[in-house]
């Protein structure tokens, strides 16, 4: 038995613009059926594009990144013993339990719907009803195109995230369970199961490979919140790079630059703004906060010491005052509020600097890497590194200040062959400070499912870090 949710991604698409569409002043909300490519645009836009949000925000608590702020700074104290603090504590030191409860003991899994899980499928599915339709849609062959092109990018980057989340690193074990694939728009009677990982990036980069055939001969539009050409390679670059496929993600990240991608120099910038449509590094803004807490997880000792004091990313990436680092928000602040994630040329720079590590060809990736340091860090001066295992620490170092706080990092250590990671704690003042540690090639470097969508759909095998004991601090 099968029938289609068209009409919900409808109205839910169409009622978010409804400041800008001139169909719901025409008709009531329940006769709105999007006709032309310009209505099944606005409904990607409503349904299937990520809303100013980010439900994997908790990886920024899960990384080597992040530490725990016990010291007193700023004459407030610590935050040891408050709601706050303990908020998060799950994620922090990696319990099996991070995925049903909060910190604090709160049910948070209780509604399907307030689980990342649950918000990406359902922004899948918009993408999926735009598929189903519009080649039915009235507008020309290169509309058309467009929007099959967005709807299948922005689907893939949704199955990226979520294959890195329940599965095993692709590198690791490609043959491993991850997550159901849903292409189309319909709802089955019958309980999905779980695709292989392999499954699941063969779907990815199939998308990408056909939106970019869809949308490269079509003009590259910029700074419009939709995905565009440039962002599309960079995207299939990194996923490449998961995959351990160099030349593949060389000749991606080669393609922004032929479509006019560009390095900006950050060093003269007199404001810190520049994850914004502002930077024209930036080829597609999107989502919302990586990071919510600011004021109990800070950056870590050892990352923070990683960076050159005249590099504007340590200028205007934390707050440094007295004892207290803490993230700006001044880093992706966009249009004086939002906080927002992007996309963006660095990225691809860096691709390229790891794959060519990777085929040994270290002159090409040393450019690279001296260009991106000379266009962030003020006085530099271009290194010469010889070596190719120095040479490959240092992209990857270089890799991790570019996008700190932005959602990569925890990605990043798993394809890196999931390090072991220990987090300091203190649960209230006067109790001793307790170290808690991720193993090496820790089961919990693969999330649990939430169990309310586990007894919802019998079908999707939960994962071997749900049932690991306690974690405990030492």
């Amino acid at each position: 038995m099968k029938y289609k949710l068209f009409y919900f991604f409808i109205i839910a698409g169409l009622l978010a613009f409804s400041s800008c569409s001139k169909l719901l002043e025409e008709k009531s909300q329940s006769e709105v059926i999007p006709k032309t490519t310009i209505d099944f645009r606005e409904l990607l836009m409503g349904s299937g594009y990520m809303p100013y949000e980010e439900p994997l925000n908790f990886l920024y608590y899960m990384d080597d990144d992040v530490d725990f702020f016990i010291e007193y700074g700023n004459g407030n104290g610590s935050p040891v013993g408050t709601p706050g603090a303990k908020l998060n504590y799950l994620y922090y030191t990696w319990q099996p339990r991070l995925g049903d409860q909060n910190g604090l003991g709160d049910n948070i899994s209780e509604d399907p719907a307030s689980t990342a899980y649950y918000k990406h499928y359902l922004w899948i599915k918009g993408c999926n009803a735009v598929l189903d339709y519009i080649d039915n849609a009235i507008g020309s062959q290169q509309e058309k195109d467009r929007v099959r092109a967005e709807a299948l990018a922005v689907r893939a980057f949704y199955y990226f995230r979520l294959v890195n989340v329940y599965g095993e690193p692709y590198n690791s074990n490609p043959a491993g369970l991850s997550v159901p694939l849903k292409l189309t728009s319909g709802v089955t009677s019958e309980y999905m199961g779980r695709a292989t990982v392999a499954q699941v990036y063969e779907t990815i980069v199939n998308d990408l490979k056909e939106a970019s055939r869809l949308m490269d001969p079509l003009p590259i539009a910029r700074r419009d919140y939709h995905i565009n050409q440039p962002a599309i390679h960079i995207l299939l670059s990194r996923v490449y790079l998961h995959m351990e496929k160099w030349a593949e993600s060389k000749a991606e990240a080669d393609k922004v630059f032929e479509q006019g991608g560009m390095l900006s120099d950050l060093t003269g910038r007199t404001t810190p703004y520049w994850l914004s449509y502002l930077n024209p590094e930036v080829e597609w803004v999107f989502g919302g906060d990586p990071h919510a807490d600011r004021s109990t997880y800070i950056p870590s000792a050892a990352f923070r010491a990683t960076f050159d004091t005249t590099d504007i990313r340590w200028k205007y990436g934390f707050l440094v005052q007295d004892r207290t680092f803490i993230p700006l928000p001044g880093k992706y602040l966009q249009d004086g509020f939002t906080l927002v994630q992007t996309i963006r040329t660095a990225e691809a720079v860096l691709n390229r600097a790891e794959a060519n590590v990777q085929l040994d060809k270290l002159p090409e990736a040393l450019k690279d890497l001296n260009d991106l340091r000379r266009n962030r860090i003020v006085g530099y001066r271009d290194t010469s590194i010889v070596n190719k295992t120095d040479l490959l620490q240092a992209v990857r170092d270089e890799r991790r200040k570019e996008f700190c706080n932005e959602g990569y990092r925890w990605f990043d250590l798993r394809r890196y062959g999931m390090p072991a990671i220990s987090h300091r704690y203190q649960s209230e003042l006067g109790e001793p400070i307790q170290q808690y540690t991720l193993a090496e090639k820790d089961p919990m470097y693969v999330l649990p499912f939430p169990n309310s969508l586990v007894l919802r759909n019998p079908a999707l095998k939960q994962n071997p870090s749900a049932t690991m004991p306690d974690r405990t601090g030492h």
